[in-house]
C-alpha cells in the first residue's frame, strides 16, 4: 500500500509540474502572440488601404475591372507577408523555408480543389489586361448574343437583347472564340429576296438597290451591292448587302426590308410563294387514291 501511494503522489506531482510548465510557457509566449496579432491586424489594414489606392490609380488610367483585380492581388501579397512575419515572431524556430514549404503543399491541394475558380480568376485577369472587349460591347458566344455589362475576375455578365442576364465563366471566354460585333463601328448585313423566274433580274436588282440606298442609316462609305445567290425551287434568290453602324443594325434592317417590299410591289415584281407538285398514283384496284 505505501508503494501505491508513493506512485500516485509521484504521478500527481509530475502532472502538476507539466501543467505549471504549460502555463508558464503560455504566459512567456503571450507577449509575442500579442505582438504578432497586432502586427497582422496592422498588415490587414495596410493591405486594405493599398488595395483602395491601386484601384483608384488604375481605374483612372484603365478599366475599373483592372484596378479591382490588381488591387486584390496586391492585398493578398501584403497579407501573405504579414502572415510570414507574424509566424516568425511567435515561432522563431520555424524558418521561412519550412513555412513556405508547408504553404506550398497546401497551395497545391487548394489548387486542385479550386481549379476552376483559379482558372476563371486568371482568365478574368488576362481579359481585363488585354481587353478584347469591354463593358458596352456587343458580343456573340456559343449561341449567346448581347451587350457586356461587367467583366469581373470570375465571370462576364452579358445582357441579351431579350433582357436576360447571362453569367459566362471567364475561362470559357478566354479559350473559345468570341465574336465582338462592336470592335469596328461598321457592320454588314445580308438578306436574300426571292423573285420569280419570269422577272427581269436587272430591273429587280436595280429596284432593290434603290430601296436599300433610300434608307438614311445605310452608310455611303461602302456602297450596297446585290447579286444572284441561288436558283431555288420556286424563286431566284437575290442577296442584298449593305453597311451600317453597329448601333443601327436592327432598326435599319427593319426599315430596309419594308422599303424593298414596297418598292417591289410598286414595280410589279412579285415575291413568289413556294411551289409544290403533287403526283397522285393510282391505287392497286385501279381507282385513284384520294
Amino acid at each position: 500500500m505505501p508503494s501505491d501511494e508513493n506512485a500516485v503522489t509521484e504521478n500527481l506531482g509530475s502532472a502538476v509540474a507539466t501543467v505549471d510548465g504549460l502555463i508558464e510557457g503560455f504566459f512567456s509566449m503571450l507577449p509575442k502572440v500579442v505582438i504578432a496579432l497586432v502586427l497582422f491586424i496592422l498588415m490587414l489594414v495596410v493591405a486594405s488601404i493599398v488595395k483602395a489606392l491601386v484601384k483608384r490609380i488604375l481605374t483612372s488610367r484603365a478599366s475599373s475591372g483592372v484596378g479591382i483585380a490588381l488591387g486584390r492581388i496586391v492585398q493578398l501579397v501584403i497579407i501573405f507577408v504579414g502572415l510570414l512575419v507574424s509566424v516568425a515572431i511567435v515561432a522563431p524556430s520555424v524558418g521561412a523555408a519550412e513555412l513556405l514549404q508547408i504553404l506550398g503543399v497546401g497551395s497545391v491541394a487548394i489548387g486542385f480543389a479550386f481549379r476552376d475558380i483559379l482558372q476563371n480568376f486568371l482568365a478574368g485577369l488576362l481579359l481585363l489586361l488585354r481587353q478584347p472587349f469591354v463593358a458596352g460591347d456587343w458580343i456573340q458566344f456559343r449561341g449567346f448574343e448581347g451587350t457586356v455589362q461587367e467583366v469581373s475576375t470570375r465571370s462576364t455578365w452579358v445582357k441579351t437583347f431579350d433582357g436576360s442576364d447571362i453569367s459566362i465563366p471567364n475561362g470559357e471566354l478566354f479559350k473559345d472564340p468570341v465574336t465582338v460585333m462592336t470592335k469596328d463601328f461598321m457592320i454588314r448585313t445580308d438578306y436574300e429576296i426571292g423573285v420569280g423566274y419570269d422577272a427581269d433580274l436587272e430591273q429587280a436588282k436595280s429596284v432593290i438597290l434603290d430601296a436599300v440606298e433610300s434608307i438614311d442609316a445605310v452608310l455611303d462609305d461602302k456602297k450596297p451591292d446585290i447579286g444572284v445567290s441561288d436558283l431555288a425551287a420556286s424563286a431566284v434568290l437575290l442577296r442584298a448587302r449593305w453597311w451600317t453602324t453597329t448601333d443601327d443594325v436592327y432598326s435599319t434592317k427593319l426599315a430596309v426590308l419594308q422599303a424593298i417590299k414596297e418598292a417591289l410591289d410598286a414595280a410589279g415584281i412579285s415575291i413568289p410563294y413556294p411551289h409544290r407538285q403533287l403526283i397522285v398514283y393510282p391505287s392497286a384496284t385501279g381507282q385513284k387514291s384520294s
